[in-house]
């Protein structure tokens, strides 16, 4: 008689814990990729896999796509904001910008955009913690011109984000200093890729895309043309080189996931977003397409000197 009521008496304690637990409020953290392509998979899958190591909690991630549709990014942070997600992690500036000026009360952490210390300060209430990802466009185009130094017209094919346009400005003055004309190419859909890309001017003598979501997305278009051409397609994340751009200079992406998941496990501790440094990715490594290049009549032997020259180390990422 003893046993069975020890027996009953334990069934009923775990089936009140059991209870206790299925009513426990859920961690829910909602992951925003402006555009789905490789690089954003790297920083997501990079992010889930740290945040697992560094929090001990059951916590459901949940990723959405914007589909480069700012109208559909808005519903999609108003769905996490509503439905009370205990944190929301944009990724890239626009994202982040946004989600900003929806949230006030639910902690963010920013990936791979360029918030600044001052800038997030000024929030009321300041929600953010940030990883930064951004290298300027004079130290990538001082390794264009260590690879080719007689290189002098680059087009610049980018989206019409706003991010964008400073970086552009930004990569034209950069291109004075080293020679080098820069011809900016817009495209505001996929769709316009094709066409711009067939379009180049007849002086091209290589192709150059930024850290740009809805480019990188087409990479594959803007390789074709490199191909036909036999002229340098040169990106600015190692998922670009993956599918098919020819090199860039740049992060591990998956390092910025890691990254922002230390953040968000310290935030999902009790630790306020706002005294969390902001962190700087520095180590930069040049990625290389072997078989791109190739079939862009370029030499990898170009890339792997001026890298040695200027210290980055050389990771190869054929296709």
């Amino acid at each position: 008689m003893k046993r069975f009521t020890l027996i009953t008496a334990s069934l009923l304690a775990f089936l009140l814990l059991s209870a206790c637990n299925n009513n426990a409020p859920e961690t829910r953290i909602g992951i925003i990729e402006p555009i789905e392509h490789t690089a954003m998979d790297e920083i997501v899958a990079g992010f889930k896999k740290t945040l697992a190591k560094n929090f001990d909690g059951p916590v459901a991630v949940h990723i959405e796509n914007a589909e480069a549709d700012p109208s559909l990014e808005r519903a999609i942070i108003q769905k996490m904001r509503d439905a009370h997600y205990t944190m929301i992690v944009p990724i890239g500036v626009d994202a982040t910008e946004m989600t900003l000026s929806m949230t006030k009360n639910i902690p963010v952490v920013s990936l791979a955009s360029d918030l600044s210390d001052k800038a997030r300060q000024k929030l009321n209430p300041c929600n953010v913690a940030a990883v930064h990802d951004e290298i300027s466009s004079a130290q990538i185009l001082s390794f264009i011109h260590q690879v080719y130094p007689h290189l002098k017209n680059l087009v610049l094919v980018h989206s019409s984000a706003n991010k964008v346009f400073p970086e552009v400005q930004a990569t034209i003055a950069a291109g004075k200093k080293f020679g080098i004309t820069i011809h900016p190419m817009m495209v505001s859909t996929l769709a316009e890729l094709y066409s711009v890309s067939q379009s180049l001017p007849t002086k091209t003598e290589g192709i150059f895309i930024l850290k740009d979501s809805l480019i990188a997305s087409g990479i594959a278009t803007l390789a074709n043309v490199a191909t036909q051409k036999h002229i340098p397609l040169i990106s600015s994340d190692q998922g670009s080189v993956q599918n098919g751009a020819g090199f860039a200079l740049g992060v591990h992406e998956s390092r910025i996931g890691e990254e922002g998941a230390i953040l968000a496990a310290q935030i999902l501790k009790g630790r306020s977003a706002c005294e969390l440094p902001i962190v700087d990715m520095k180590n930069l490594t040049v990625f290389v397409n072997g078989r791109a290049l190739d079939k862009a009549a370029q030499s990898i032997k170009n890339i792997r000197a001026a890298a040695a020259h200027l210290h980055y180390p050389v990771e190869q990422l054929d296709s």
